[in-house]
């Protein structure tokens, strides 16, 4: 649960005493203070969170049920107890899953100026599982405490949700003030990407951040920004201390092996506004040469910018937000550049080029293609195995690390000779399969051109296709059909 000011949670109370009718989310008692019907009500309302698209839910002691009335309470959580134990913990022990509720005394100043004393539970929203006392599961329904049993189609929504729930819509900042909103995001950056006039005024900068779902107002008045909000746009990620960890990382090796950075840089700004100048600088140290091209000077980059660009989107987009410990990391070595995010492949390696696309991360991904950044429709790994074979490199490698991370090596160009055999097979059957997406198959004439034969070099190309045979990952379109038309696709075609 988020640490709140007891500023916040005054406001809230007077929030909640505000609405014109008791709702389900929330429960207003005065003294009543029975532990198992606690119990209950913490189940219900956190379930009924969930079902109301809320974060939380609440017990509120001290405000009349039907007037509304801030009166106050003599309750005293601290010293209530059940059995032995007290009811703080007993209730810790009860709920399942442990979703972290928390009590709160709120000191209030009422009508009359006197201070009494408000006690409330804050209840967050079930996540993955109904929240059950013992091993039964509460409903409100109304302002009727239910079995969740009883309402079944209560209990399939609420799973269906559990389904829906994105890591990016929870909250990395509270309590934020309309100041705070616009000295942590980059409004203007937001406006620049999407190509859209910068607003002349504050309350429609956060009418359109909230419409984005970046922030949200929330119970106590003030403002909450999302990961998502925070991962796309921060001025800075370090200033959200749960994203601390999202920070892009660049690191520069001097030869082959780790043996020694050479440089390594950070890039804290959200991934929408620090996306160019990753690209820029990544671009600027990696390996180039000097060419002549029809008389004119220009240089030639040993990795191709259009599939860096991609593999950089997909680092950001597929990480997987409830892994902790890594950074998105880009490793550049003379002969290849690794990028690793946390998260393993959500879809078969071997199928990444036809499946239909899946992200971890739906709204990030919605967002930067809205930017031009990303492509929503999946055909980013298309774009890289063009790009690659056009420069006549390797495919990249994906690699499903421990089933916990994913890292895709781009290589720069080598010679076919000092090419292993795992890395012509797995360049071969990509090849194919972006052929298959596009209608085509590939041929012994297509296999050169992918490794930058020569026509007298048939011979090296019909080995490829022989071992990716071999290794079941391709197969003739017609097997009668004389061997030098022959023509192969996907063994999954």
């Amino acid at each position: 649960m988020i640490e709140r000011s007891i500023e916040y949670y005054q406001e809230l109370v007077h929030s909640l005493a505000a609405l014109p009718t008791e709702v389900e989310w929330v429960e207003f008692k005065v003294n009543n203070k029975d532990p198992e019907r606690i119990a209950k009500y913490i189940s219900g309302l956190s379930n009924v969170a969930t079902l109301l698209d809320r974060s939380n839910a609440y017990i509120v002691w001290g405000i009349e049920n039907e007037s509304h009335r801030i009166i106050g309470t003599d309750f005293e959580y601290r010293k209530a107890k059940k059995g032995n134990l007290e009811l703080e913990l007993w209730l810790a022990q009860q709920i399942n899953p442990k979703i972290g509720f928390t009590f709160h005394e709120v000191p209030y100043r009422d009508e009359s100026g006197s201070m009494i004393r408000v006690t409330l539970i804050e209840i967050p929203c079930a996540e993955g599982e109904p929240t059950r006392y013992g091993s039964v599961g509460y409903i409100r329904i109304g302002s009727n405490l239910k079995h969740l049993s009883e309402f079944k189609e209560k209990e399939a929504e609420l799973w269906r949700k559990f389904d829906k729930t994105p890591l990016e819509k929870r909250i990395a900042y509270t309590e934020a003030s309309e100041d705070d909103v616009v000295t942590l995001l980059d409004y203007p950056g937001y406006y620049r990407k999407l190509g859209l006039p910068i607003p002349g005024n504050r309350d429609k900068v956060l009418h359109d951040l909230s419409d984005e779902k970046f922030i949200y107002k929330n119970d106590g008045g003030t403002w909450d920004i999302t990961n998502y909000g925070a991962l796309m746009i921060a001025v800075n990620l370090k200033k959200f201390e749960r994203l601390s960890k999202r920070v892009v990382r660049v690191i520069r090796y001097p030869d082959k092996s780790r043996l020694g950075g050479i440089s390594e840089r950070e890039f804290s700004s959200g991934y929408v506004i620090s996306f160019e100048e990753i690209v820029t600088y990544i671009m600027t140290v990696i390996p180039q040469e000097e060419i002549m091209e029809r008389g004119i000077r220009r240089q030639k980059y040993n990795f191709p910018e259009s599939a860096i660009r991609e593999l950089l989107a997909n680092t950001l987009v597929h990480q997987a937000l409830d892994q902790y410990g890594t950074n998105p990391m880009i490793e550049i070595f003379v002969d290849r550049i690794e990028f690793s995010n946390a998260g393993a492949p959500l879809v078969a390696i071997e199928r990444i080029i036809d499946t239909v696309p899946l992200s971890r991360n739906e709204n990030m991904a919605g967002f930067m293609h809205r930017c031009g950044i990303c492509e929503e429709r999946g055909s980013g790994y298309d774009k890289i195995i063009a790009a690659t074979s056009a420069d006549a490199l390797l495919a990249p490698k994906i690699e499903n690390q421990n089933n916990q991370f994913t890292k895709v090596t781009l290589f720069s160009k080598v010679p076919f000779e000092l090419t292993a055999k795992e890395d012509r097979v797995r360049t071969c059957y990509m090849f194919a399969c972006l052929a298959f997406v596009n209608s085509s198959s590939i041929s012994n004439a297509d296999i050169r051109s992918a490794f930058g034969l020569e026509e007298s070099e048939k011979v090296k190309a019909s080995r490829v296709i022989r071992d990716t045979i071999s290794s079941k990952l391709i197969k003739p379109v017609d097997p009668s059909t004389a061997p030098r038309y022959m023509r192969y696709v996907p063994f999954w075609a």
